[in-house]
């Protein structure tokens, strides 16, 4: 299953007043709901995730901020899909209750959310499907750290265009941080590790830790390169044909603490967050390391 948040968006936003030059820092704010959810084709709808806004005088906590009684009702073209609460370690999340249910592209999927005595609204269609052009090499050999700027056809990746998708997302994830030698033939003991220990594209930011790195792409080609790798081993590649939606989602807040959102560009109505969808391909890939150690 494809989890794009709650590793690294935070959608819950403090609402602040604007206050003239000399005055008191306010600490009165008015809640908000907040939801976050995403439609993705081929696959079951699953983590949405309700909040309410916390007081900026509080520390923030998804936890203390979810809502685990919401009425939270989904449509496909109009027909009812029925929801449950699962509960987790960060205060539970929304799915169609059919799991086995996948979502198709060219359905309208809606959501109404009632909570706290407020009703969050929100609408979305499902792009059209989209395949590999040029999918990514199943093993790829790290040429070492002098030489991560030579150019190499095995990174190169491509995709068939979808209508109305004008950027789409690329996604490189490393499918386990601590195992290598395993994936090897033969086997081997040897641990994975990190390709360095200071990151120019996750310096400073909230997303230095997290297994997934994030970039946009007005092609629909991508000449990857090396440095997006995070970890040496098992990685996986995924392009993402988003809707509106889903598309200034990621322009707003996919990238840690430089991140800022604006609710004008949300297709949310009587709250924050966004309810948008993407179609999507994977591929698996094999990231050898150096010799040099």
């Amino acid at each position: 299953m494809v989890r794009l948040v709650s590793l690294w968006l935070l959608p819950a936003i403090a609402v602040l007043l604007l206050v003239g030059c000399g005055d008191p820092v306010p600490t009165d704010y008015q809640e908000e709901l907040v939801v976050e959810g995403f439609v993705f084709v081929g696959e079951p709808i699953s983590d949405i995730r309700v909040l309410r806004t916390l007081p900026i005088t509080d520390t923030f906590r998804f936890v203390d901020a979810s809502i685990r009684d919401a009425q939270v009702r989904i449509t496909a073209d109009g027909v009812p899909l029925p929801v449950e609460y699962v509960s987790d370690s960060l205060g539970g999340t929304y799915r169609v209750a059919d799991q086995q249910y996948r979502a198709v592209s060219g359905v309208t999927y809606a959501i109404e959310v009632i909570a706290a005595g407020k009703t969050v609204t929100g609408s979305t269609t499902t792009p059209d499907t989209l395949s590999w052009v040029k999918a990514p090499k199943d093993t790829l050999q790290y040429p070492g750290r002098l030489f991560e700027l030579t150019r190499n056809d095995s990174l190169e990746v491509g995709w068939t265009a979808v209508p109305g998708v004008g950027q789409y997302v690329v996604a490189v994830e490393c499918l386990d941080t601590l195992g290598y030698g395993q994936y090897l033939s033969p086997a081997t003991t040897d641990s994975n590790r990190r390709i360095r220990d200071q990151d120019r594209f996750d310096d400073g930011t909230l997303i230095a830790n997290e297994r997934v790195r994030f970039g946009f792409s007005i092609l629909t080609r991508a000449p990857t390169v090396w440095s997006v790798f995070k970890w040496f081993g098992k990685q996986e590649i995924r392009v993402y044909a988003g809707d509106l939606a889903f598309q200034e989602w990621f322009r707003m807040v996919g990238f840690g603490r430089r991140s800022s959102y604006d609710y004008r560009l949300s297709n949310i109505k009587g709250g924050l967050g966004t309810w948008g969808s993407a179609s999507l391909i994977r591929k698996s890939t094999f990231l050898k390391m150096d010799q040099i150690k």
